[in-house]
């Protein structure tokens, strides 16, 4: 059986596809940023390639909560295990753990201040970042 997850974070995890040391025409200035982007983005997908292998991933894709004017990148993928996250109840806490203080790269596009303070996945409790959910 197949399970659908979302994940959404304020950190710029945006896929450039820049993933070699090759510039190609790009500034190094701007290869720079977007190799950043990329690499956050390769960091949250090798996460949760710990326990799976993600498919038929959607995104990530930006967008701006209401609440509280910040930017978030949200992507969803699937499994094909149910509850190969579950943990104590939480059929998300396994993957929450792995993640749970992973080094981020900030300085990108992100719009909360406080992430310069945390460089770092925080999964749980009110000063969470990233957020998983079941669909």
């Amino acid at each position: 059986m197949i399970q659908r997850i979302q994940v959404s974070t304020m950190f710029d995890c945006t896929a450039t596809n820049v993933k070699n040391y090759r510039r190609g025409n790009l500034p190094e200035e701007e290869w720079n940023f977007q190799r950043n982007q990329q690499r956050n983005w390769e960091t949250l997908l090798q996460c949760l390639s710990l326990r799976c292998q993600p498919l038929n991933i959607n995104g990530p894709y930006v967008f701006t909560a209401k609440d509280d004017d910040n930017l978030y990148w949200t992507f969803t993928f699937e499994t094909d295990k149910t509850d190969i996250f579950y943990k104590d109840g939480d059929q998300l806490g396994l993957v929450k753990d792995d993640c749970n203080h992973v080094p981020m790269i900030v300085g990108l596009t992100e719009t909360d201040k406080e992430l310069f303070f945390t460089p770092y996945l925080i999964t749980t409790g009110k000063q969470a970042n990233t957020f998983f959910q079941a669909l």
